[in-house]
């Protein structure tokens, strides 16, 4: 093993490869590709996996735990196509992905690779109206220094395999990620017979952090500055209306879960709409990661408790913190107007914003979502890709097209369903009806107000 491993010095060797053809060559050739398909070849696949995560430039969403249990509880009757590139022992590269297939009266019809935590196009299982994905930032994992040949070979590995797909997709690709960089240009450079289309995707809104807490302030203009001040107040000294708290004890990390998702919940019904964790799976997926993350101190929920009132909470703030980044991954806040109007949620979200500025943390990313308060809050949007490298003559691409959209109706369809079983809930027909009717008015509200 230690012949293998990487040092700063044969990363410079390995990138001066590239100028020279016959060197590059040989590099090509020490490369080896392999394809994991099983279940416990991912299982075995950890510790090599870890490591690569940690000496590269990663999101939390590459880790190894992260995209597990993803595919523990969306991957049903799916199948992996992990691709790994070792030079020698060492591993130097991973593309996490997973064959996503369409299948219509018994028959194959679509196939596609995506990565893992991506989009799901034809669910299995338990039921889930998910073609949403619940990750962020998707990408490959590479260590510095291996990025050129890495999409080199995996642009060769993909033209040996076109006659399976029909497309290969990367969903919720970072605007930095070495994809479009790197990738893209190659495959403009060689005769590599698949077309490609590249289309936005997601926002995520992100806040560049300063030094220092005046610093931050003095970023802003007068009147967010002011209003900054008023919330942070809030929970602090002879002004504090609020007490944050963090769960800090695993005993009470359940029942902090569980006041989380009914406010959650609450939140998503008030306006139309059944909500994240009306969903099993989504359900029991965000109980494992939590589980697994906050062992690690990689996951934290920060509390919102009126002063004088207990251990009454009125807001919970769910976060990741991975490499010197803090993600905001969920929110939840009582819909009670006493506590409302008191703005629990920015007294909650300004707190920890010192917190991070202390603590030296430079990024505190919003993640996808077009919210007003992360449009207000953000020094930066991130625009994210979805990018389709397409295989097949055009009538193949134009009956790809169809089968997607006929998902896209089937999708919605299966969601609408979703949404009258959750408001009849055993209701008699008229009672179900109007609180259906109900149900519609919030959303159109809602949605009018985006």
């Amino acid at each position: 093993m230690g012949a293998d491993l990487i040092t700063p010095e044969s990363q410079s060797v390995e990138i001066e490869l590239f100028q020279n053809g016959d060197l590059h060559k040989r590099l090509e050739e020490e490369i080896k590709v392999k394809i994991i398909t099983q279940t416990d070849d991912f299982d075995a696949f950890e510790q090599e996996w870890t490591e690569l995560v940690r000496e590269s430039n990663t999101h939390v969403y590459q880790t190894y735990e992260w995209n597990r249990i993803w595919w523990k509880h969306f991957g049903t009757k799916k199948n992996l196509h992990i691709v790994a590139l070792y030079k020698g022992n060492k591993l130097v590269a991973i593309a996490p992905l997973f064959e996503d297939d369409v299948t219509l009266f018994g028959r194959k019809v679509y196939s596609c690779l995506r990565f893992l935590g991506s989009y799901v196009s034809q669910p299995k299982g338990e039921p889930l109206l998910g073609t949403v994905s619940y990750s962020d930032y998707l990408d490959c994992i590479i260590h510095p220094g291996f990025e050129k040949i890495f999409y080199k070979l995996i642009l060769k590995h993909f033209k040996e395999i076109k006659s399976e797909f029909d497309e290969i997709v990367f969903d919720e690709v970072s605007s930095k990620s070495a994809i479009s960089k790197m990738m893209i240009p190659q495959m403009e450079k060689i005769n590599y017979e698949w077309s490609y289309k590249i289309e936005q995707a997601s926002s995520s809104p992100v806040i560049q952090l300063d030094s220092t807490w005046d610093a931050y302030l003095n970023s802003m203009n007068a009147k967010e500055r002011y209003n900054v001040r008023r919330y942070y107040k809030r929970s602090i000294g002879n002004t504090k209306i609020f007490n944050i708290k963090k769960a800090e004890h695993a005993e009470e990390l359940s029942g902090v879960v569980a006041e989380f998702i009914r406010m959650h919940q609450e939140q998503w019904n008030s306006r139309g709409l059944p909500g994240t964790f009306s969903e099993k799976r989504m359900h029991d997926f965000f109980i494992e990661v939590t589980k697994s993350f906050y062992d690690k101190d990689w996951m934290e929920f920060n509390l919102a408790v009126p002063v004088g009132e207990g251990k009454k909470i009125v807001a919970v703030d769910v976060l990741l913190t991975y490499k010197n980044r803090v993600y905001l991954m969920h929110r939840g806040m009582d819909e009670n107007p006493r506590y409302r109007k008191q703005g629990p949620g920015n007294v909650l979200l300004y707190a920890r914003l010192n917190e991070a500025i202390k603590d030296g943390v430079e990024v505190f990313d919003m993640l996808r979502g077009s919210e007003e308060f992360k449009l207000r809050m953000a020094t930066k949007v991130n625009q994210n890709k979805k990018i389709t490298i397409v295989s097949g003559s055009k009538k193949g691409r134009v009956f790809s097209g169809l089968v997607k959209r006929i998902l896209k109706v089937v999708s919605e369809g299966r969601g609408e369903i979703s949404h009258l079983k959750l408001v009849f809930n055993d209701k008699p027909l008229f009672e179900g009806l109007t609180d259906y009717k109900q149900f519609l008015l919030r959303r159109i509200e809602h949605r009018s107000k985006k």
